[in-house]
């Protein structure tokens, strides 16, 4: 009875949460769904192990087959109730809305974060020893050419720039990155010469 109480009380939150933002796609909501299925089902496992919610069963034979399942892997049951639980309140607290779109629009042409770190990886790996030897001008020349690109180019058009061979990946790149390349290369040119 608890739980059917539980779950009908989070069932009207999530509603007037879809109530409140209708503008929202349903797929933005899966991520919800998917979290309370994890935290309900943990929160009837662990009242049935820890023995705070006793089911009624149809038959005898149900009731001592979950008996015996409860004697054997009691403390299975117990773990396991509260990795879901935990897992799900997680899901609940740090989701990601478009964790099922498929090819979203809006997906492909909006910057991410882990676009940027993907982005600055990609530079430092090109940039190659300059990176070990200028380790801080090497930095500020990657996240110059990277805010230069992600201004430029939107994220769909620079995937398809890259399915495309070095030389023109290059051509398209060049007018974003030569006002980075000419700083980068005067700093590198500054240290050489303190150096002598």
């Amino acid at each position: 009875m608890a739980i059917m109480v539980i779950a009908i009380l989070l069932g009207l939150l999530f509603a007037a949460y879809l109530l409140y933002k209708p503008h929202t796609s349903i797929i933005n909501y899966l991520p919800y769904v998917y979290g309370l299925v994890y935290f309900l089902t943990g929160l009837y496992f662990f009242l049935v192990s820890f023995g705070i919610y006793n089911p009624k069963y149809k038959t005898e034979e149900q009731q001592l087959k979950v008996a015996g399942w409860l004697n054997r892997r009691g403390k299975l049951w117990k773990f396991g109730s509260i990795f879901l639980m935990l897992y799900g309140t997680y899901t609940l607290i740090r989701h990601d809305p478009n964790m099922y779109r498929l090819d979203s629009a809006i997906e492909n042409e909006k910057w991410t974060n882990k676009d940027k770190a993907v982005l600055m990886k990609m530079c430092l790996r090109d940039v190659g020893f300059a990176a070990k030897k200028y380790p801080q001008i090497t930095f500020d020349y990657c996240t110059c050419t990277t805010d230069k690109i992600m201004q430029g180019m939107g994220r769909k058009e620079y995937i398809d720039v890259l399915s495309k061979s070095a030389d023109v990946q290059y051509k398209i790149d060049s007018p974003f990155i030569q006002g980075c390349l000419i700083i980068f290369s005067r700093q590198v040119d500054s240290i050489k010469k303190q150096a002598k």
